[in-house]
């Protein structure tokens, strides 16, 4: 906004303030506002008149002259009856699946719980993502060791949970 003295000024709508701020702070401020507000409009989604052009701030959930414009839902039918929707096939989890891995991380943790403390460490080395002769070093055993009670508790726990997997 221009008084008559040229005073270039910022307005703040949440707070309702004009700040004097230079031309060069307020091109700057405007520019990308401008830009979006102009990109709103070409859209139909933004009807804000000439004289309140410099109250918008891109808040526009909040703007009392949004529009909806061009905006579509995914429900609106189209050419040949269908909507939007029936082009997005759904790809997330069946209710099956989520069962499935209920059932597999429940048979994971009463297995788990059921370890001895040395084959816990194991678990939590691998886990870690350390090399073989770093996770044995962890361990204080050799690492011929290490990969001989891992492969083994491995096989066990593959056998344990051979029907989930």
């Amino acid at each position: 906004m221009q008084t008559n003295d040229n005073q270039k000024y910022i307005y703040i709508r949440s707070t309702r303030e004009r700040i004097p701020v230079t031309e060069e702070e307020f091109d700057n401020y405007y520019r990308d506002i401008n830009a979006f507000r102009k990109k709103q409009q070409r859209h139909g989604r933004c009807v804000c008149p000439e004289a309140k052009r410099l109250d918008c701030d891109m808040d526009c959930d909040t703007c009392p002259f949004r529009r909806a414009g061009d905006h579509r839902s995914l429900d609106v039918k189209v050419a040949g009856g269908e909507s939007w929707l029936d082009e997005y096939p759904d790809c997330g989890p069946t209710p099956n699946d989520l069962l499935e891995d209920r059932e597999l991380l429940d048979a994971l943790r009463a297995v788990l719980a059921e370890l001895t403390d040395s084959e816990q460490d194991i678990c939590r080395v691998v886990m870690a993502d350390l090399s073989e002769r770093a996770a044995a070093a962890e361990l204080n055993i050799t690492r011929e060791a290490f990969t001989y009670r891992r492969n083994k508790l491995f096989a066990r726990l593959k056998n344990i949970l051979k029907n989930f997997i």
